[in-house]
């Protein structure tokens, strides 16, 4: 007998892009739904006997009505073809404050449509059978009131079945594991040798690019999200697992998605070029030969360029003469330098939340394996966060 698994993860539903255009930023939207929508139907037609969402279901703690009814109807196709739906809470689901708050994904469990691990303080289980077989699955949410903390040490992870899954959101650290977006790397982080001898496979979200390894028998898994979320991903294969256990054998096969293209150029000016009748001009024409509807592009502007050259550069006109030609355009001129001045772009000022927890990230960082010097930094942290916030 072998027990076959889906695994999806980082859904990130109803996520606000930095899009003005209201019809774009909506179709980004729908871009999340239907590769969500792509996975459902490919369990539908290969009856997995277990679909797992290893965390960031929502983008957002308080999603729309619009996306919480999307995913129920998702999931309860899954529930009426008799699949097993277990689902734990990303730190996107899940508030900072309250000692055990509940979740929007809480609904799936209450309308019995799915097995929803949503305490974060402790691993949660659930016995089935499958096949005469005993499969033990347990979870834990992601612990946002302390990000610092590894959520494998000190936990009772269940081992009462034949085949024994644990599903976190968190942050594998070694065995050559690299996140897309550095600044993920310490949030809930663990290592191999927390991993209890015993498990089968480890479900785990957070990072937004897929890996999967092996350590003491034990198949670790995290599928990435399903679309191209930022930049930094830029390069990433988006998609969703499919694992058979075997006896103590296991087999992982990534499915590919289609995703939203996406690409960045480099265009290269300089003060000693000739623009006429104006480098504005020169850079709609430059942009109209990349012209790709359909993709989210970036243009990163170089080069040294003269003041009165920048006074002709009106990035809005460029923006608004150039919004058809794409799906949406970035230009960014972090690279750009005006003679006299040097370079006088600089990237978006974080708020004070923002900038705060970049410090103590890095803090936390460079704390290494020091565990009381990472959970003093975290508890500041968090406390800094919550006055912060309280006055915003």
């Amino acid at each position: 007998m072998s027990l076959q698994i889906l695994h999806c993860s980082d859904l990130h539903l109803d996520k606000n892009f930095n899009i003005s255009n209201f019809a774009r930023a909506s179709q980004r939207k729908e871009d999340l739904n239907r590769n969500f929508g792509a996975v459902v139907e490919y369990a539908l037609k290969n009856k997995p006997d277990m679909f797992l969402i290893g965390g960031d279901v929502f983008d957002r703690v308080s999603p729309t009505n619009a996306s919480r009814v999307f995913v129920t109807q998702k999931i309860k196709q899954l529930k009426d073809a008799n699949i097993s739906v277990f689902i734990i809470g990303g730190n996107h689901d899940v508030p900072k404050f309250g000692a055990f708050p509940s979740l929007a994904i809480d609904v799936l469990s209450s309308a019995g449509l799915a097995t929803v691990f949503s305490r974060s303080d402790r691993v949660e289980k659930q016995l089935l059978h499958v096949d005469g077989r005993t499969v033990c699955v347990s979870g834990r949410s992601y612990y946002t009131q302390f990000e610092g903390a590894n959520p494998l040490r000190g936990v009772d992870v269940p081992l009462e079945g034949d085949y024994n899954i644990l599903m976190i959101h968190g942050s594998l650290q070694g065995l050559n594991v690299v996140p897309s977006s550095p600044e993920m790397a310490n949030q809930n982080p663990f290592l191999a040798d927390d991993i209890k001898k015993g498990l089968n496979y480890l479900a785990l979200g957070h990072f937004h690019n897929y890996f999967d390894r092996e350590h003491m028998g034990c198949t670790i898994v995290n599928p990435g999200s399903l679309e191209k979320l930022s930049w930094a991903e830029i390069n990433d294969e988006k998609g969703f697992v499919w694992a058979e256990l075997h006896g103590s054998e296991t087999s992982v096969e990534f499915v590919k998605l289609g995703t939203r293209a996406m690409e960045i150029q480099a265009l290269n000016l300089s003060k000693d070029a000739d623009y006429s009748p104006s480098i504005k001009d020169y850079v709609i024409e430059s942009l109209s030969r990349l012209g790709e509807k359909e993709n989210m592009v970036k243009i990163n502007l170089r080069g040294l360029i003269s003041q009165e050259q920048y006074g002709q550069l009106k990035v809005n006109e460029i923006l608004s003469a150039c919004r058809d030609m794409f799906f949406h355009l970035i230009l960014d001129r972090r690279e750009l330098e005006v003679e006299g001045y040097g370079r006088i772009f600089i990237e978006r000022i974080d708020n004070p939340v923002e900038a705060f927890s970049k410090r103590l990230d890095s803090l936390i960082a460079d704390a290494g394996l020091d565990e009381n010097k990472r959970q003093l930094l975290e508890q500041v942290k968090q406390l800094g966060i919550k006055y912060l916030e309280a006055v915003k």
